[in-house]
């Protein structure tokens, strides 16, 4: 708790005033971990546009997020698989961000956008990829999170795109709608 009330900026009785131990920080944490992701998502289907500019928009979005985390996302996932009742809350959460990724992709393959996948492999493998950049890039890289984020969308857009289909449209439809 001191080596953690010094990297905040607080007094350890300030720290234990919000949090009565290490425990409770840890929870929070957990408790937090799916909030922008599941916003995210959230916001990119009320906006609307295809699922290819969608799921690049996610993919982007999601990179930058998880870049810009002050907590090791993987660390999460294993704290809350220790205690799988504790936090079923975050598995529940986890569970919906995983079934809206997997609806986007669905509606790609339905509308003619995607080859036919298999989505819930898709959205699990998605998630699992933005969250895999984070362990680089926490190691040190010259490169910008806006910069990896367009990279992997294209890398995950281009995979799933239909014969006929170009990430470069998709890469100019949300140029030009977002």
């Amino acid at each position: 708790m001191s080596r953690l009330a010094a990297e905040v900026g607080l007094k350890q009785s300030s720290l234990y005033y919000y949090f009565p131990n290490r425990d409770a920080v840890v929870a929070a944490l957990v408790a937090q971990a799916n909030v922008v992701p599941l916003a995210l998502v959230d916001g990119i289907i009320a906006d609307g546009g295809s699922a290819a500019s969608n799921v690049y928009r996610f993919v982007r979005g999601d990179v930058e997020a998880l870049c810009a985390l002050p907590f090791d996302i993987n660390e999460i996932h294993r704290v809350a698989t220790r205690d799988r009742q504790r936090f079923a809350a975050y598995w529940k959460e986890r569970r919906r961000l995983e079934r809206r990724l997997g609806s986007m992709v669905d509606r790609g393959i339905v509308a003619g956008e995607f080859r036919d996948v298999d989505p819930r492999l898709i959205a699990l493998t998605i998630m699992s990829n933005d969250e895999g950049v984070q362990n680089w890039f926490r190691l040190g890289t010259s490169r910008r999170p806006r910069a990896i984020g367009e990279a992997l969308a294209a890398l995950v857009v281009g995979g799933l795109l239909a014969p006929g289909r170009s990430v470069d449209d998709v890469v100019r439809e949300v140029s030009t709608l977002y």
